[in-house]
């Protein structure tokens, strides 16, 4: 097995902080427009009522058995949730972005914010970072900042690649989309100013194309490859159906273009039981194996935003086996900022 662990981390670091010291990024003054003091950060660190716990035990699957400490740890392990304003002050428009995003923590944070700077120059531009499980105390800040700049109307750009899914079903709760949230109840957004909520753009080709770019990056010999797309996955199989109906969809446009042998898509299903997500790597496995068997070179590209994610246990889910996996996500690729700026393009023109 060859890990192919990427080192644009490293890059981005000293690119960033090189390009802070030569351009004189204006961070002291987003900080002021904004107000960014992370005052609306939560890491899920507060006191919860024996109610909220019976509610996340009833919502989410993994927490059914588990004590109120282990709750509380799982929660504490969370990236924490908050918002970023992005765009400096001079920056002006009828329209304002608000990007949701799951957030890895840092440096993966500040490098999906470096990554949507063009957006950010363009449009009064704010990002709500983090699951929402507790509040969304961060999204009606980043809805008032967009207001205090000048924007009239507000798209708001999930980016995610379901909408299946418990974090965004959360996001959209607030935004008054679903009579029911996926964690906590809790206010919803107050919308000052006329907002749009968008549905992710899972079956984007630009998502297709990033995936190819991925696969192009660590294969030897395309034509006698195996090419796995691998998801993270919702926990309810009606859910997993439809996800994995998107997946394929992909894996169907890469095939059209006669790049590799063959390219197949499986979610892991990573916060689903046990014994499910094991029959999922189970049934993974056993493509890998077979693709040995016949001389086969198997590279496996992540379905997933980020490149710190469930990218950690593979290692462990295919030992033993002989394949390649690229472990970058869809925010690392230059052709992320477009599916990000195609969204605000389509949700935008159609207020």
């Amino acid at each position: 097995m060859r890990l192919l662990i990427p080192a644009i981390l490293s890059s981005h670091v000293i690119a960033f902080c090189g390009a802070l010291a030569a351009s004189g990024f204006a961070l002291a003054q987003q900080v002021d427009h904004s107000q960014m003091d992370h005052s609306t950060m939560d890491h899920s660190g507060h006191e919860i009522s024996k109610e909220d716990y019976r509610i996340l035990r009833e919502k989410v699957m993994q927490y059914r058995t588990m004590s109120d400490e282990e709750i509380m740890g799982s929660m504490m392990m969370m990236p924490p949730t908050y918002e970023r304003y992005i765009s400096e002050a001079m920056v002006s428009d009828d329209l304002g972005v608000l990007v949701l995003a799951h957030g890895a923590g840092e440096p993966g944070d500040t490098f999906f914010v470096k990554s949507l700077d063009g957006l950010a120059t363009e449009y009064p531009t704010a990002i709500g970072f983090g699951m929402a499980m507790m509040n969304g105390k961060h999204l009606q800040s980043a809805v008032d900042h967009l207001a205090e700049a000048g924007a009239k109307r507000i798209v708001v750009v999930p980016a995610a690649l379901s909408a299946s899914g418990s974090v965004y079903e959360q996001w959209a709760y607030y935004f008054g989309e679903r009579e029911e949230a996926s964690y906590l109840p809790a206010p919803r957004v107050e919308q000052t100013i006329p907002v749009i909520f968008g549905v992710p753009q899972s079956s984007h080709e630009l998502i297709t194309d990033m995936l190819v770019d991925h696969a192009m990056e660590v294969v030897k010999v395309p034509k006698n490859t195996l090419v796995i797309i691998l998801g993270h996955g919702p926990e309810k199989y009606e859910d997993n159906v439809l996800e994995l109906a998107v997946l394929d969809a992909h894996a169907d446009r890469i095939k059209a273009r006669g790049l590799f042998a063959d390219v197949r898509s499986y979610n892991l299903q990573d916060d689903a039981p046990e014994r499910i997500r094991a029959n999922n790597v189970n049934v993974m496995r056993s493509w890998i194996d077979n693709a040995d068997a016949y001389d086969r070179e198997v590279v496996v590209v992540g379905y997933l935003l980020s490149t710190r994610g469930i990218q950690a246990n593979i290692a462990n889910d295919f030992e033993g086996l002989n394949y390649t996996f690229n472990e970058k996500g869809l925010s690392s690729n230059p052709k992320f900022t477009k599916w990000i700026e195609a969204g605000v393009r389509e949700l935008g023109g159609n207020m």
